[in-house]
This record gives C-alpha cells, sequence and structure tokens, in this order.
C-alpha cells in the first residue's frame, strides 16, 4: 500500500512539473482564453523535443452560443513569416470538452497531441494556435515562445 501511495504521489509531481501553464498573447480578438498550457513544459520558452509528441490546452469560456467550431490550426511563427504545421484530425468539436455544441457561459478544455517529426529543423520560434468557426471565421488566436530542439 505504501508502495502505491509513494508512486501516485511521484507521478503526480512529475506530471504537475512536466505541465506547465505558459504566458501567451492574444493574437486578434475573439474568445476570452482562461489559460493555455504544454505538456512537457517546465519553463519558458517551452522546449519542444524532435522526434517526441507534445500535448497542448487551451481552457477558454465561450460569451456566446457558438455551436460547432471548424477547425483548428496550427502556425510556426518565424521572422514575421506563419508557416502551417499539418495537423492530424484538426476538427474542434472532437478535441474539446465538454463537447460541442458551445454555449454561452461554459468554459470548455481544447486539447491537442501532436508529434514534433525528427526530421524537423532545429529552431526558436512562436507557437500560434488559431481555432476557426466552420464559417472560417477566427474565433481563437494564441500565440507563445517555444524552441524546437
Amino acid at each position: 500500500m505504501r508502495v502505491h501511495l509513494s508512486l501516485l504521489l511521484v507521478t503526480t509531481a512529475f506530471r504537475f512539473l512536466s505541465a506547465m501553464d505558459v504566458e501567451h498573447t492574444l493574437c486578434g480578438p475573439g474568445i476570452p482564453v482562461v489559460s493555455v498550457s504544454v505538456e512537457p513544459c517546465s519553463r519558458l520558452p517551452c522546449k519542444l523535443a524532435r522526434g517526441s509528441t507534445t500535448t497542448f490546452q487551451i481552457q477558454f469560456e465561450a460569451e456566446d452560443d457558438i455551436g460547432s467550431f471548424g477547425r483548428a490550426e496550427l502556425y510556426l511563427v518565424t521572422w514575421g513569416l506563419a508557416v502551417p504545421f499539418p495537423l492530424d484530425k484538426p476538427e474542434i468539436c472532437r478535441s474539446v470538452r465538454p463537447t460541442c455544441p458551445l454555449q454561452a457561459g461554459v468554459r470548455y478544455t481544447y486539447t491537442k497531441s501532436t508529434s514534433i517529426p525528427k526530421s524537423h529543423p532545429r529552431m526558436d520560434t512562436t507557437l500560434q494556435w488559431k481555432l476557426r468557426s466552420s464559417a472560417g471565421e477566427t474565433l481563437l488566436c494564441v500565440e507563445y515562445p517555444v524552441e524546437i530542439a
């Protein structure tokens, strides 16, 4: 029993230390963002290892009934140029909890895990996440610095 409790405490501590709410900037008007977190990340800029999987979370609160979202988009912004980063299954409603339709006054968490290819170049960059409506309108946009190592 003692071993199980110790293992649980160590696992919880590791998870807490490996994920971090990151300081972010909004890149346009839109839905209020409550928090953004990256796992693994222990300090800014978050170090994303090539050949590994990173989990991103954006917590937001809908001000109006939105219904169903469209797609998520991820960009690497370097030297002012936003380069799309491919996402597997970018449909937002597959990755948001509570599930769609989105209703006013409810706090939602969008969670997406993605792999950084080993072949990706090492670089310091800014990640930009956009959540778009089914009509293509940007509903939420956040940015934060990362290092791809």
